[in-house]
């Protein structure tokens, strides 16, 4: 456990909240745009967020000082959006190649509710059996099943994530989670999910959540899916909001 806290600790402030970008959308959505060049784009936020989750190849590409700034979170699933079923992830890497890249933690995404359930239970539960013989962290992204805005389903699925021995749970916000947070003995994140209206709108999304216990946020579209001088100024004040007690 002493690895695991350690390793957290490079993803998490002592504060116990955590602010990530995530960047592994080029493996579902292509060369979508705000994110062509994740290599720029990570040079820009690294001066704001936490911790990246990011694919292998991104991984292989950064400049030796990135690792040092920023948490490195190895996303082991992904399937384009071409596909049948784009819920239907597919394992990309695994545990001992997350290590390989010295990555902070792993990160496996999964819905519920779906056809592919069933199988992807088992995946993440034999990467969190792997994961503990050397004390990685796994982060489960878990979402209702065509990404359903149920607060029903969100709630089952921050309560099956804490119960499958994730270390941390990414899942949707919505008003009233506290109520479920309460119970959950690991640290539950708020994910972007579909791009917003306005920054605004997204900076108003940041503080409810850690209003209800959220821990922390991790952004994809909704922070690098704007112009340059935008994205900074929403990281900057996300940042603020997260942190508000950074020097």
């Amino acid at each position: 456990m002493y690895g695991i806290k350690r390793r957290l600790g490079r993803i998490f402030r002592h504060d116990g909240r955590v602010f990530i970008a995530a960047l592994d959308h080029g493996v579902s959505l292509g060369f979508v745009k705000g994110l062509e060049d994740p290599l720029h784009v990570i040079d820009v936020l690294s001066n704001y967020v936490d911790a990246l989750i990011i694919n292998k190849g991104v991984i292989r590409a950064l400049g030796d000082d990135v690792p040092g700034r920023v948490g490195i979170i190895y996303k082991l699933n992904g399937i384009t959006k071409y596909s049948e079923n784009p819920y239907d992830l597919r394992l990309l890497g695994n545990v001992e190649e997350a290590l390989s890249y010295d990555a902070d933690a792993v990160s496996f995404e999964m819905y519920i509710g779906g056809p592919q359930e069933g199988r992807q239970l088992e995946e993440v539960s034999r990467i969190i059996s792997d994961a503990s013989k050397w004390d990685l962290p796994v982060i489960i992204h878990a979402y209702p099943h065509g990404e359903k805005q149920d607060p029903e389903m969100i709630s089952h699925c921050i309560r099956l994530g804490w119960e499958l021995g994730a270390n941390v749970v990414k899942t949707f916000y919505y008003q009233g989670v506290s109520s479920i947070i309460k119970y959950v003995k690991v640290p539950v994140i708020a994910a972007g999910g579909p791009r917003m209206g306005a920054p605004k709108h997204v900076i108003n999304y940041v503080r409810s959540a850690l209003n209800e216990g959220m821990s922390g946020v991790a952004l994809g579209r909704n922070l690098w899916g704007w112009d340059e001088e935008t994205v900074k100024e929403i990281a900057k004040t996300i940042r603020s909001i997260i942190h508000p007690h950074e020097t």
